[in-house]
């Protein structure tokens, strides 16, 4: 994988856990996180922002993506909505193929 792609996928998946933990975090957590991330504004932009140093910008955003992992290692709910997610995909699949037998989890799914 190249690393551009890398990068987006890792922001990708920080931006899907966020939507999840959010409110988790404290409340410099989500102001730091949504000037950076949301607002694509540099670390000196949202230091400047925010009133505060580069440096402490930089940690609250690194101490919001640990702790969204370790949210998500605790609790999980990215991933089981991915896993969910794969299996409607399969299911769908099979119904778009003239299978019957799945209409009735697809219909216990939703």
């Amino acid at each position: 994988m190249a690393r551009d792609e890398m990068l987006l996928t890792r922001r990708s998946q920080g931006d899907q856990l966020y939507d999840l933990y959010a409110p988790l975090l404290t409340a410099r957590q989500r102001q730091a996180w949504e000037f950076h991330e949301f607002s694509d504004l540099s670390l000196a932009e949202t230091a400047e922002a925010m009133g505060t140093s580069r440096q402490a910008v930089h940690e609250l955003i690194t101490r919001s993506r640990e702790r969204l992992a370790e949210l998500e290692g605790l609790l999980g709910f990215h991933a089981r909505e991915e896993g969910l997610k794969k299996e409607i995909r399969r299911l769908n699949e099979r119904l778009d193929g003239g299978e019957e037998e799945g209409m009735g989890r697809v219909r216990d799914a939703s």
